[in-house]
């Protein structure tokens, strides 16, 4: 489905379609590893083959089989859009994040998803010398443009919302959000890292990292966009306790990247809704009735990449090409299942699902072989293109510490900013798919950033790049 129908669909038919079981089998995942791993297809031998911890990737699952996981939120592309944050005078900061550990995506009538408009939930803090507002492991956010400022935070759920609703003091933060997924009729559900003593609706309870709590949609106050606006306080249940968690696992009987049958799941990593599995009803106290969604979980143990399911009381996921994960007596679960590169015929990929999430989603991204290069040296660009008809183009952007490359809107079916104001053509038409572009030497100190611009449903852009010429 195209963004143009998108748009024109009234939100409610857009929760419609969301919650078929046809979308739910259809649509790709979001999802990050744990470990740097590397893509099923190679991407061309571009370095966009490289999946990093703080890096979103994509894949599709139609048609069959899986061809790869590509990257489709590369580093550079949040470090454009965050600038100089950490005030280091150098916008690439490798550690950027860390590692996402949760992504989320509420379906708007605005327009298609984006880097702009996925949520998610960073293991360490992004510096403030850009955003007026921190983002911590507590929060849940996205980086954008608000108004004429640039790499700024917006919250779908603050940590202190999280914390109020665990019946927490909201100050100093101490929750780091682990998983998310949400939906504006059933709440918002979520793990945590590491164990809290909370007071819960059902009053005082010790939280696991291997629990799935829930707020409730009753106990949120939302924006139009359905982010969190406020909490009733201790508001959270325990919709599933690691113990109910570690019997889905064992009853699941999947195997880990060596293939060993996995019966625990230690910490909880990654969560998603699955609308084409049945609604659930739990009673964790008297009088505290909760309605849920099947929901797909990942965890610490599940080495290998592979995804389960809470229905049938725990099982591996079945999704468009088959099973993500390999049934016990069956061999390692190798990471094919969900587009990644195992590093052996014996062995699967070391990484679990860190962060996942099922949305709409298109791929256009650029990356530089090197970030930071010294003057007199080309800069060479990798792309990944969808349409033949594709050039990449530069700008220069500020060079002063606590700096961000300034954007404009441009509403388009891939990234909907524009950064290469005012634009100095760079290359020839590269086509689709992978290419490597490569400039002239640069001859002097500068910070340049880079889109790709090509002509498909209209004129299309790609993530933002930027390059330290130093």
């Amino acid at each position: 489905m195209h963004s143009f129908t998108l748009r024109l669909l009234p939100a409610a038919t857009l929760w419609a379609f969301a919650a078929s079981p046809l979308a739910a089998q259809g649509l790709p995942f979001l999802f990050t590893t744990s470990q740097t791993e590397q893509t099923m297809s190679g991407s061309g031998g571009t370095v966009l083959q490289t999946l990093r911890p703080n890096e979103v990737a994509r894949v599709e699952f139609t048609p069959c089989p899986v061809v790869s996981a590509e990257k489709w939120g590369p580093r550079t592309c949040y470090q454009t859009m965050a600038g100089d944050e950490d005030w280091s005078n150098v916008y690439f900061n490798p550690t950027l994040f860390a590692r996402i550990d949760a992504l989320v995506d509420i379906i708007s009538p605005v327009g298609l998803p984006n880097q702009r408009t996925v949520y998610w939930s960073p293991s360490a803090p992004m510096g403030n010398a850009v955003s007026a507002l921190p983002f911590r492991p507590g929060d849940t956010a996205r980086v954008i443009r608000n108004g004429t400022f640039d790499g700024q935070v917006e919250y779908f759920l603050r940590a202190e919302h999280v914390q109020q609703a665990l019946g927490l003091p909201i100050s100093p933060i101490v929750v780091d959000v682990d998983a998310i997924a949400a939906d504006p009729g059933y709440g918002v559900f979520l793990s945590l890292d590491g164990t809290h003593v909370c007071n819960l609706a059902c009053g005082p309870q010790i939280v696991q990292d291997g629990d799935v709590l829930v707020i409730p949609a009753s106990a949120i106050t939302p924006s139009w966009d359905f982010r969190v606006l406020g909490v009733t306080p201790n508001s959270a249940s325990v919709l599933y306790t690691e113990a109910q968690i570690d019997a889905m696992v064992l009853n699941a009987q999947v195997t880990d990247r060596n293939g060993v049958c996995v019966n625990t799941i230690l910490d909880l990593e990654a969560l998603d809704i699955d609308y084409s599995g049945p609604v659930v009803t739990a009673v964790p106290c008297a009088g505290n009735i909760i309605t849920a969604p099947t929901l797909i979980f990942s965890g610490e143990t599940l080495t290998g990449c592979s995804l389960l399911s809470t229905d049938l009381g725990g099982s591996i996921l079945n999704r468009g090409c088959g099973q993500i994960g390999r049934s016990c007596g069956g061999g390692p679960t190798f990471g094919f299942e969900m587009g990644l590169q195992p590093p052996s015929t014996t062995q699967g990929v070391a990484s679990h699902v860190n962060a996942l999430t099922t949305t709409w989603s298109h791929l256009f991204v650029i990356e530089p072989k090197q970030h930071v290069i010294p003057a007199f040296t080309p800069v060479v660009i990798d792309v990944n293109s969808p349409s033949p008809f594709t050039w990449v183009v530069v700008s220069f952007a500020p060079w002063f510490p606590g700096s961000v490359a300034p954007s404009t809107s441009f509403p388009n079916q891939y990234f909907p900013d524009l950064y290469i104001t005012p634009p100095v053509l760079w290359s020839t038409n590269t086509g689709a798919g992978f290419t490597t572009i490569t400039s002239p030497a640069i001859p002097w100190s500068c910070r340049l950033v880079w889109q790709a611009v090509s002509l498909g449903s209209g004129i299309d852009l790609s993530t933002p790049a930027t390059v330290d010429v130093q």
